[in-house]
């Protein structure tokens, strides 16, 4: 690709990929730029501005074929492959969220759980035995985990940031409440309050 592509377009390219999916489920083949942008409340120049970045897709007077297009954001998201994913915290949001990748997405497989809590501890979810913090250290080192979800304490998440040298786990999705950085990783901070506030604000500020 080799040009630029900034966040924003980036995280505009799950919520296409959504609704393609959603048009193939419901049976439509094709879809002009204005009427997925008139769907999703974006541009129509907005879509077709963010997937040049990638190519040409579409065709003037037939639009996207809606299979096709959600095939090629698929791979262009890394979606045509499996990783290995493994969770640090295995408490309510963590349990919580293992349901949710057990049910609804494939292209990630639950390798490894960890927590300290003695309640938890040597304990199974999912089928996963969830393994102490000494224990989960040894497991990392077997340079499977591709993506590390972290649904602890900060104080934990800290911990963990100055030990994924040489385990090969190239991304970490961090719920926790402190945004971190780790030289090397990509790392995805989630605060799941904020969309909340955001909405909170718009309900307040009605016209």
């Amino acid at each position: 690709m080799g040009n630029y592509i900034s966040d924003a377009v980036i995280k505009r390219l799950p919520r296409y990929r959504r609704y393609l999916r959603n048009l193939e489920k419901s049976g439509v083949s094709r879809v002009s730029s204005k009427e997925l942008g008139e769907m999703m409340d974006v541009t129509a120049s907005q879509i077709r501005q963010d997937l040049n970045h990638f190519g040409g897709f579409g065709q003037q007077g037939y639009g996207y074929g809606v299979a096709e297009l959600g095939n090629s954001l698929e791979q262009i998201m890394g979606l045509d492959k499996t990783y290995n994913i493994a969770f640090i915290g295995c408490g309510r949001l963590g349990q919580a969220l293992i349901g949710y990748l057990n049910g609804n997405e494939p292209h990630y497989k639950i390798v490894a759980l960890c927590d300290n809590r003695p309640e938890l501890a040597g304990t199974e979810i999912a089928g996963i035995k969830v393994m102490d913090k000494e224990e989960f250290k040894v497991r990392m080192r077997k340079g499977d985990i591709d993506i590390l979800a972290l649904t602890a304490p900060a104080r934990i998440a800290d911990e963990v940031a100055g030990d994924l040298e040489g385990t090969g786990i190239r991304g970490v999705w961090n719920f926790g409440h402190t945004d971190i950085t780790i030289k090397g990783v990509h790392v995805m901070n989630v605060h799941l309050s904020d969309s909340l506030h955001a909405l909170t604000y718009y309900i307040n500020h009605l016209d």
